[in-house]
């Protein structure tokens, strides 16, 4: 009796002992530190409306300073951190122990006294797959919020280009709408000395008024974009206004398409979670088939007539004849499958980000130099040109129009290229998974 006691108390202590190592949000927020540069906010915080320090909502932001707030606050990836809790929740619960039954019959009449102590000993092969399986999962869900903080980068990055963009835009319609109103006064100058007719005076108003409307949307497009960046950097309900810093896109052409996806291939957390879900799915696997057998030590003590309290060990098992667990092992084979599919459909899908990033940078890149170089020079140069000649009588207004037209959409050619190459070059670093 005092062996087999003894026994039972080892086992219980030594599979208590083993505990399982914990992949808790504050590594995961490390992880996200090390790609992007930037601290997501601790948990001793002291309240959830705080700014990253020396972080001023009040100075015009720069895109490191929108995604150090983004980081710090997006509500989103908060969310997405306090889910690696259940995760933990999981793994604990993988490495608790079946509890001990104890069953005990009454003597009721001729009924003897009876007491049976069982404990689970198939925890000596399940527990250590079950444990292992866990921690497979919340490492794999460690990598995935990691990847959710380098799309957070990426956002912001691109919430703060469209406000750059939309307010170039609102400042090149700005000087469009001033230009068409000083001719719209020229015309009339013209029509009072009689040089021109009436329908070129209602052509220029006409241009004038469409101007002006393009300019209110284009303000619009600033209020709109605005409030998209408050969102990604978690600061909707917060009213300060918001001011951004418009610095030249990156003018530097990206590495070979070879060294960006060999880098992608290394660096990307998405594509090192899928690996663990390969693990995670064969320790699953593992675990499920250890549960065919279902074994459990017993102690049973029974009152035998004259001789008192008997003690004695026993056994106590399942007899896998009709259920073999083979639906969950079918399953867990299945799910190993899916993970390794999966895992080469996200390299190729890698492959695809970062070609096409690349591409579209280098694009952009291409069309605003030639703009800059090759058609916003000339065309300069003929709108005062035609302004003069216009004051003079030597044209039509039509001509200058036509003139300032085409000046005008190659501003906002080099306003929207622009905007391009910094959302381009944001979707780069993140299909590369760190910066390039």
């Amino acid at each position: 009796m005092n062996r087999s006691l003894l026994f039972i108390t080892a086992v219980m202590m030594l599979s208590s002992c083993a505990g399982p190592r914990a992949a808790s949000q504050k590594t995961t927020a490390e992880g996200i530190l090390n790609r992007t540069g930037k601290s997501v906010e601790p948990d001793t915080a002291s309240t959830n409306s705080s700014l990253p320090p020396g972080m001023d909502l009040r100075q015009p932001l720069s895109p490191d300073d929108a995604v150090e707030i983004a980081i710090w606050k997006n509500p989103q990836l908060r969310a997405d951190l306090a889910t690696i809790g259940l995760a933990e929740a999981d793994l604990i619960d993988a490495g608790l122990l079946r509890n001990p039954r104890l069953d005990m019959l009454i003597p009721v009449g001729a009924k003897p006294f009876e007491l049976l102590l069982s404990f689970p000993v198939e925890v000596f092969w399940q527990r250590p797959r079950r444990i292992a399986a866990s921690q497979q999962a919340l490492d794999q869900l460690a990598q995935s919020l990691i990847q959710n903080g380098i799309n957070t980068e990426r956002d912001a990055r691109w919430a703060h280009a469209d406000v750059v963009q939309a307010l170039d835009r609102a400042a090149v319609a700005k000087q469009s709408a001033e230009l068409r109103e000083r001719v719209s006064k020229l015309t009339e100058v013209r029509l009072r000395a009689g040089d021109i007719s009436e329908l070129e005076t209602i052509a220029a108003k006409t241009e004038s008024a469409s101007a002006g409307e393009q300019l209110i949307r284009f303000e619009h497009d600033v209020q709109l974009a605005t409030e998209r960046l408050r969102a990604v950097l978690g600061v909707a309900s917060e009213r300060p206004s918001l001011r951004v810093n418009s610095s030249p896109p990156p003018a530097e052409a990206p590495s070979p398409m070879e060294a960006l996806l060999e880098k992608a291939m290394e660096r990307r957390p998405d594509l090192r979670a899928a690996e663990l879900a390969i693990a995670t799915a064969t320790k699953r696997a593992g675990w499920e088939r250890s549960r065919v057998l279902l074994l459990s030590a017993q102690l049973s003590s029974k009152e035998v007539g004259t001789n008192g309290v008997l003690t004695g060990p026993g056994v106590s098992f399942e007899l896998p004849v009709f259920n073999r667990n083979q639906g969950l092992v079918a399953r867990a084979d299945a799910e190993v499958e899916v993970a390794s599919r999966q895992y080469v459909a996200l390299k190729q899908r890698i492959a695809f980000e970062v070609a096409e990033a690349r591409e579209q940078l280098v694009q952009e890149l291409d069309a605003l130099k030639t703009v800059r170089e090759q058609v916003l020079p000339p065309l300069q140069r003929a709108v005062a040109l035609a302004e003069d000649q216009y004051k003079k009588g030597d044209v039509a207004y039509l001509f200058v129009l036509e003139q300032n037209r085409g000046l005008i959409d190659s501003q906002l050619r080099v306003v929207d290229s622009e905007a391009a190459i910094r959302r381009a070059h944001a979707q780069l670093e993140r299909s590369v998974g760190s910066r390039y």
